[in-house]
């Protein structure tokens, strides 16, 4: 399921004092594109000062750390990162740069970098450690290794920016004013989705409004800068390990650090699991604060940010703990998609199609004419595709909040299967969207037997999946997923409850499936892979 990469990041390398963060600010401030210093999220991550962990921790602690960092921003796209002077001097670092996109190197001499680290004393440990003019020969060869180079002794800010941004033909990631605005019916809340909209919340929120943010060790570097002032920070973990009752304790304890009483709003910026653990949180502080949800995620402006459903993990099972807990507002904002990886971003995709097969068969036919369009992420087809989701989840959660009726139990049409398979792979070979896509493919085989489906319709989402670089087939033998379907929600008294699409109407619940049916269709859709 590889696809090439979409735009590359840009790397700011070079000698200490030589500008990176200065330039990496102001051209992610022009272009647009998210802006990341390594050196300040090594800060934030290990919560001191990089002089603080040369001191504490010693200088190989702080490379063990940089070297994570690093890889976790070389997963991104469409960045502007500013390396630390030392990032270069290990290879395998090198290696991952010159993978990750262009490198650019800013050239500074010996008495610029002593000029203007005199204003920052205590704050460069190796300066303090070895000489200067010997750190810099120590470190030549490895800023060789740049695909651009620039003096910047005399050059101001300004004009480094400028050269860089023709040297690559950087454009603008610039929002276009349209916005689609969408009311949550019963719900009580209201979704905005736009391109560059993450700057309007304080304007939507008032500006006398200063919320709390809960983030991730990377969305709060990403896109903090751009949702104005806040009362306070909590950071998360990546990913999943984000959504746990410690981690929620470790909120509430913030909540109490930052004053948050029964008048303030938390945000949540990032995406599924910042929204879950971070509404959970909101939802049971002080018997409930107001949320919006700013999802910066594909599969999170799509579906999990839209709807109330928050939670958090157990050892026992994904969001066995939770609380349905309906947003005030979730603001899409897609400029934030363009810097997800692949990986990521594709996770969304069999979401997205999920509405398509199992709710509207228009959005569907949309879908196959704009594939191409969508994986390569066009802007004005992802805002599109993004507001077209919101407004068919709203219009099912709006008559089925609590899933009282089983209508909203639509909405997990792919995802008996696919948490199967998520949970086999203990979360790691198959993640949430991979599973979905081969859960919808199972469960339309298995309606065209019943006669929910025709054939044609089965064709057409094998074709829709693959151009959009999603799994065609399980690789698991159906014993490994089997005693993780027992612990499927929507089950009821042991008994097989399964979401199947219709052709030329929307899908249903049925509970007459037996579990014989379920795998005879499991196997043959294994045997497309050998196929």
């Amino acid at each position: 399921m590889a696809r090439n990469r979409g735009k590359a990041n840009i790397f700011l390398g070079g000698f200490m004092a030589s500008g990176k963060t200065s330039v990496g600010r102001e051209l992610a401030r022009v272009t647009g594109r998210p802006f990341l210093d390594v050196d300040a999220i090594i800060e934030q991550r290990a919560g001191m000062t990089a002089a603080a962990i040369f001191a504490s921790e010693g200088e190989t602690e702080f490379r063990r750390i940089e070297a994570q960092v690093l890889k976790e921003i070389c997963e991104l796209e469409n960045c502007i990162v500013a390396l630390g002077g030392g990032v270069l001097v290990n290879d395998e670092n090198r290696r991952i740069v010159k993978d990750s996109g262009p490198l650019v190197i800013l050239d500074v001499k010996p008495e610029t970098v002593r000029f203007r680290v005199a204003a920052q004393p205590g704050q460069r440990p190796l300066l303090e450690m070895e000489d200067l003019e010997q750190l810099m020969r120590g470190r030549r060869k490895a800023y060789d290794c740049g695909s651009f180079r620039l003096e910047t002794d005399a050059l101001p800010v300004d004009r480094v920016v400028l050269e860089i941004q023709k040297k690559f033909n950087l454009s603008s990631f610039q929002k276009d004013g349209r916005e689609q605005v969408f009311c949550g019916g019963g719900l009580g809340n209201t979704v905005i989705v736009g391109r560059g909209i993450l700057e309007r919340l304080p304007e939507l929120l008032g500006r006398d409004v200063n919320p709390f943010v809960v983030a991730d060790a990377l969305t709060a570097h990403l896109f903090g800068d751009r949702i104005g002032k806040s009362k306070g920070l909590a950071i998360l973990p990546r990913g999943e390990a984000a959504k746990s009752l410690e981690q929620v304790g470790d909120l509430y304890r913030a909540f109490s650090g930052g004053g948050v009483d029964r008048s303030d709003t938390v945000v949540a910026l990032g995406g599924g699991a910042v929204g879950d653990t971070a509404g959970f949180a909101a939802a049971t502080w002080m018997r409930g604060v107001e949320l919006v949800q700013c999802p910066t995620t594909l599969l999170a402006q799509v579906d999990s940010a839209i709807g109330g459903k928050v939670g958090v993990n157990l050892p026992q099972g994904k969001n066995l703990v939770g609380a349905f807990y309906q947003p005030r507002l979730v603001l899409s904002d897609v400029n934030c998609l363009a810097s997800l990886s692949w990986q990521d971003y594709r996770q969304g995709l069999s979401e997205v199609v999920k509405y398509g097969l199992g709710e509207d068969h228009s959005f569907f036919e949309w879908l196959e004419k704009n594939a191409s369009a969508l994986e390569e992420r066009n802007p004005d087809v992802l805002a599109e595709t993004t507001a077209w989701c919101a407004r068919l989840k709203l219009e099912v959660v709006a008559g089925d909040e609590k899933e009282r009726t089983g209508a909203r139990a639509r909405l997990n049409l792919g995802h008996t299967v696919g948490h199967a398979l998520e949970a086999a792979s203990q979360y790691r070979t198959w993640r949430h969207g991979d599973g979905v896509a081969v859960g919808m493919l199972v469960a339309t085989h298995l309606a065209c037997k019943t006669g929910d489906c025709d054939v044609e319709t089965l064709d057409r989402l094998r074709t829709l999946l693959f151009r959009l670089g999603l799994p065609q087939a399980p690789d698991r033998p159906w014993e490994e997923i089997l005693p993780h379907l027992a612990r499927d929600k929507k089950f009821e008294s042991g008994k097989v409850r399964l979401v199947l699409p219709r052709t030329g109407e929307k899908s249903r619940v049925r509970d007459d499936i037996s579990l014989d049916q379920l795998h005879a269709a499991y196997e043959e859709v294994i045997k497309w892979k050998r196929d």
